[in-house]
């Protein structure tokens, strides 16, 4: 009776508020049908407060075609080079809460191999899918139901099914205008009156695969926007390989919490930061259950003859057989392996330790810019993990940059002590790089005021920086941190020779070692900060505020030999700003000066200072100058900077080159302000693209509207 009572609400519900009314409106083909369905799927989207529904899922994965490069695959896409045919079905018990909260805990596997984790989430990157939403699968995807539909997509009315019983069902087919990774094409099976998606065909790209999807929906009105089953096919051809993998997926639902429920409910408190159940999945109570008979029960249809037989060879233990090759190919491979082992990277996992390496030669270790040449980096990682999730980590470093032939080094131990509030005490030591001293060149040329030598006539060697800080942070409540420090530098000069004759004070200027003992304070805010807890671990996501952030940092003089004495000051807001589907805006000012200068200095700021490794913005190559040459970030004792960078799949080549714009994630255009007393005015504009694969841009630099040089910045985002 109760269901029945919840039925008729439901219905009254939706007719009087979430669907229009059919009486007096013509319908009269696909855009005016589009029209009614997107106008309705932003009350859709949200009449569902939450739900909970046992998953049944089958994949199926075939390596189709491989080679040698096959052992470099998994980096890309998940799969397993030593199983050429994967079976395995999982139970999951999952969860939804509006807005697009999705977590899914397996409960029961079994398989001819059972699959990695990161094979799991797979098939979850596709199940976590509001059809009414504007966009899918975290913001991949651009729907055809989004506002804006009509200018990314033309609809087609291709038939109309009139069944004995129920509403008529329209076919609507929808394609992209442009070609690109963010949208999609297939059909919707729209139903009359109600203007609700029945079905749903969609194929298009994501990350390195062609994708279809099928889901069909519930048509009672207490089910109408739940789907009942999905079947996706993946496709993944990459290096010469070629890899399918097949998921069927049947819903069935424990309970429904619509929004009118909601009042009854312990619906998930819509003003809450905490984002945990966000996307999630756990397996790690995951139960291997091999009895037939429970899985013929949990199936919604029976296995064909096909994949019966693979669970059979399974239990004989033949499921996984290694390929015969001659000794050619196979020494072959072992010339492959070695590429391997120098380009992927290295994990292992001892009782509560882990430990990674990431390769010799790991691409995403490497980058190139016209300021820096090829720059290499090499990097260890080892983390202790104790019992109440605190961690140790110890990071040791090594860098080298080929333009100005220079090896950096950097070691790196941090005990994170209160989880929970991202307490964390930080060792840091390693060499900077080379600079002149700002107060060093202002009293070389007062020396040489009376003489007809210059400064640049004594052809000045860089001064080598070796660093040790020691660092606190801490969260005082959510999206206010507090970090304290400390930092010892050591300045030397790399060469004590002169190629021209000059006085003693020069002399001493010059060859003398400058220490400087430097006491700091910061202050960071962003306000809303949305965040995970995993465990005790907490992890900032996002917010829709700017982060402002402000440190002070004094000389002391007399501590360690230090003989600075000087006061420094920067501040720093940031922030990336959607402007509508698909579109972002991020943006990056800060400034900077000296105080109460007691003292010769280096000029040594926080957020102007030159990168000399790939380095992101969140970033994709942005929030820093990648033409200026090293010697104007030493220069002047105060600075205003401003980076913006503006992220769309339509930008350029939708014009230029449609066809490569289907391969590429996102265009960026870049734009970027300097002054400083000794560089009034300088300017830098870019334009770039990336996808999941690398990150490439084009630079400018300008000097009053003068140019000055053009050059481009490479880095890796795989491995």
């Amino acid at each position: 009776m109760t269901r029945f009572v919840y039925i008729l609400l439901a219905c009254a519900f939706l007719l009087n508020f979430g669907m229009p009314e059919a009486e007096g409106k013509t319908v009269s083909g696909a855009d005016s049908i589009m029209s009614l369905v997107i106008s309705n799927a932003a009350r859709y989207r949200t009449l569902l407060t939450s739900s909970e529904a046992e998953i049944y899922i089958k994949g199926r994965t075939k390596i189709l075609d491989k080679n040698a490069l096959i052992r470099f695959a998994h980096h890309l896409f998940p799969v397993n080079r030593r199983v050429p045919d994967m079976l395995f079905e999982i139970v999951s018990l999952s969860r939804f809460e509006a807005p697009n909260a999705f977590f899914h805990d397996f409960k029961t596997i079994n398989g001819n191999y059972i699959p990695n984790r990161q094979k799991q989430q797979e098939i979850l990157n596709f199940l976590n899918l509001n059809i009414y939403s504007s966009t899918a699968f975290n913001n991949a995807i651009l729907m055809p139901t989004a506002a804006n539909a009509f200018r990314y997509y033309d609809f087609s009315l291709m038939d109309v099914e009139e069944p004995d019983s129920g509403a008529k069902i329209y076919r609507i087919r929808f394609m992209p205008k442009n070609l690109s990774q963010k949208l999609i094409t297939g059909y919707m099976y729209i139903v009359d009156n109600a203007w609700t998606i029945a079905r749903i065909e969609l194929s298009g790209h994501y990350y390195f695969s062609e994708f279809i999807l099928v889901m069909t929906f519930g048509q009672d009105p207490s089910r109408f926007n739940l789907p009942e089953t999905a079947d996706l096919s993946l496709t993944y051809r990459v290096l010469g390989n070629a890899v399918s993998s097949t998921y069927h997926s049947k819903y069935t639902y424990n309970s429904v919490i619509w929004a009118w429920d909601r009042m009854n409910s312990k619906a998930r408190d819509y003003t809450s930061l905490n984002l945990s159940q966000y996307y999630g999945h756990s397996s790690d109570s995951v139960s291997v259950i091999r009895d037939s008979l429970y899985w013929a029960q949990v199936r919604d249809k029976p296995l064909p003859a096909d994949e019966s037989e693979l669970y059979a060879q399974s239990a004989e233990g033949k499921a996984v057989t290694a390929d015969t090759v001659s000794s050619v190919v196979s020494r072959y491979n072992s010339y492959i392996s070695f590429t391997e082992l120098i380009t992927n990277p290295i994990s292992r996992d001892y009782k509560d330790t882990y430990i990674r390496y990431y390769g010799i030669l790991n691409p995403s270790q490497i980058g190139y810019s016209q300021t820096n040449g090829v720059s290499l980096r090499q990097r260890l990682r080892i983390q202790k993990h104790y019992d109440n999730e605190t961690q140790l980590d110890f990071v040791p470093e090594l860098g080298f940059i080929s333009k100005q032939k220079e090896v950096f080094y950097k070691a790196e131990l941090t005990w994170n002590y209160s989880p929970e509030r991202l307490g964390m005490l930080r060792l840091l030591a390693g060499n900077g790089n080379q600079s002149y001293s700002f107060g060093m060149m202002r009293d070389i040329n007062n020396q040489l005021a009376d003489s007809s030598f210059k400064a640049e006539d004594l052809d000045l060697q860089y001064f080598k920086h070796h660093y040790v800080d020691i660092m606190n942070r801490i969260d005082l409540f959510n999206g206010f941190q507090l970090t304290t420090g400390i930092t010892y530098n050591r300045r030397k000069p790399i060469s004590r020779k002169f190629n021209v004759e000059v006085g003693d004070q020069v002399k001493e200027i010059v060859n003398s070692d400058y220490n400087d003992f430097t006491s700091t304070v910061g202050l960071s805010y962003t306000h809303k900060h949305y965040y995970r807890i995993d465990g005790r671990r907490k992890r900032y996501v996002y917010s829709y505020y700017p982060t402002v952030s402000l440190e002070y940092a004094k000389a002391i003089p007399g501590i360690l030999k230090g003989e600075g004495n000087y006061d420094r000051l920067e501040a720093d807001v940031h922030q990336s700003v959607s402007l509508g589907l698909l579109q972002r805006l991020s943006y990056h000012v800060s400034a900077g000066l000296y105080m109460s200068k007691k003292s010769s200095y280096f000029t040594d700021f926080r957020y102007f200072a030159r990168r000399n490794f790939p380095d992101t913005w969140d970033d994709q190559l942005g929030g820093v100058f990648n033409l200026l040459k090293r010697e104007w970030f030493y220069a002047s004792d105060k600075y205003v900077q401003a980076h913006l960078m503006y992220e769309s799949p339509f930008i350029m080549l939708q014009f230029l080159e449609k066809e490569l714009s289907k391969y590429v994630f996102a265009e960026r255009l870049y734009f970027s302000q300097l002054w400083t007393p000794a560089l009034p005015s300088y300017t830098e504009v870019g334009y770039g693209i990336g996808n999941h694969i690398f990150n490439i841009a084009v630079f400018v630099g300008f000097d009053k509207l003068t140019y000055q040089s053009v050059g481009m910045k490479f880095a890796f985002e795989l491995f």
